[in-house]
This record gives structure tokens, sequence and C-alpha cells, in this order.
């Protein structure tokens, strides 16, 4: 396992004349018709989905994710190994981590440089070739609109898509503890609307309430903003968890 970071087809119908023939003399008919081999539990297209996501999330995947201080790892206990870190070691990809505080698909962090948001540090790594993108966040984007928020990230997200059709591309909402996760409706609302808009899927923390009133004084660090050594630890296990079901619907169809 290498991680670098940076710190800045319809189906085919059957022949009917015979059941309509038997039809029409009120004959009932039920034939077991010999299967050329094993039906699977999944549908065809659940199938492909499963196998691709089980291949994007192979060990020595090549992995880029984009994200906040989360990404970052702010909060742990030497302030650089959070959920993306943790997560990469156990899955042994070849990870890029890019993670900058205070960043998101539109606040541009305390440097105040418009190339620190998502959508230009996408474009900038144009060349490189990944089997997985990961995009997180943001609970930054508290400074525009929920629609201006959910254009940006449509555009970003499309730009993603557009730019490496090959990978498996991922959004991540915002994955904070309570109460802080209070305030992040509206900016989730934003992100899972501009991810459905570019196709691409969605992990939603919020909705899915990660970070409960109970389980948050543990996982949260000092500053009640960001999470602690066993908050990432938990994050982590649960995004490995979500990223295994994507483009799946059932749970004989997830990716082993």
């Amino acid at each position: 396992m290498s991680t670098r970071s940076n710190g800045g087809a319809g189906r085919a119908r059957r022949p009917r004349t015979v059941a309509i023939a038997l039809a029409v003399l009120g004959v009932a008919v039920s034939v077991a018709l010999p299967s050329s081999a094993p039906r699977s539990s999944c549908p065809p297209d659940q199938e492909r989905a499963s196998a691709a996501t089980a291949r994007a999330l192979a060990a020595g995947s090549r992995v880029l994710v984009i994200g906040d201080s989360y990404t970052r790892g702010r909060g742990s206990s030497d302030g650089m190994t959070g959920w993306a870190q943790m997560l990469s070691a156990d899955s042994g990809w070849d990870s890029t981590i890019d993670g900058r505080p205070g960043t998101g698909y539109v606040n541009p962090g305390p440097g105040r440089s418009r190339s620190d948001t998502y959508l230009p540090r996408i474009v900038a790594d144009a060349e490189a070739d990944p089997d997985l993108v990961i995009v997180q966040g943001s609970q930054n984007d508290w400074t525009v609109s929920e629609a201006d928020l959910r254009r940006r990230v449509e555009e970003t997200l499309g730009q993603a898509v557009a730019q490496w059709p090959r990978a498996l591309l991922v959004a991540i909402g915002p994955s904070a503890p309570r109460p802080r996760a209070d305030s992040t409706g509206s900016i989730d609302a934003a992100v899972r609307a501009g991810a459905r808009s570019a196709g691409v899927p969605y992990i939603d923390p919020v909705a899915e309430h990660w970070f409960t009133s109970v389980n948050s004084p543990a996982y949260a660090a000092s500053d009640g903003e960001h999470l602690n050594d066993a908050g990432y630890r938990y994050l982590a296990r649960r995004i490995d968890t979500a990223l295994r079901a994507v483009g799946t619907t059932s749970p004989e169809c997830r990716a082993r």
C-alpha cells in the first residue's frame, strides 16, 4: 500500500404462440424449463455494478481522495490520520489523499485561493488515471445559497465524470458529529442534489444518522467540529461498507 498525501440490454421475449394456443383451448399448463446456467441472485446490471465496484476497491487500486479537514485528518492525535488514511491503509490502496482544511466545492478555505476549491483541484489531476475517486465534503460550504452550491457540485462532479470515465466516482456528504451535524442539513441536501444531477453515487452520513447524540461524545474531537481517532476509525468503517454497496440495491449483490 502506498499513500501520498497532498497537504494542500433488455430481456429477450419468449415465443408466445404455444402459450396463446393453450389459453384459447382453456388448458392450464405449468412447464419447468431447464436453465443452461445457474441463475444469479442479482439482476445483470447489478452484477456488473458489483463487479466494477469490487475492482475499484481491490488492493492495489489507484485511489484519489479530494476533501477538506476530515480528509486531512484534523482532530486526530497526530492531526494527519483521518478516515482516508485509515481506509487506504486497511484496503491496500495506492492512494493520493488531498485534504485541505476549510475548503469545499465553493469555499476556498483560509488561503482564500479559488484554486483550493474542489473543481480546480480535480482539473489539476487530469493526468491521473485513478480506479476510484472519492470527493468528500463539505460542511464548509455554508457561505453560499443551497441553489448555488448544488450547481457548483454538479459542475465539479460532472467534470470528474468526464475527466475519468473509467473510474468509479463517489461523493460523500457532511459527516460531522452532533451537535455540529445539526447545522449541515441544507448543505447535505445541496450536495446530494448536485451529485444526483451529475449521476454520481452519494454516500449520505446525515440521512443515515451515522453520528447521533449518543455516539458523538465518544467520537468528537475536543473542538466539537472534527473527529478524534476513534471517530475517524468509525467513519472509515462506515464509508467502507457504503462503498461496497455502490451500484447495488440488495445485500446479495454487494461487492465481496
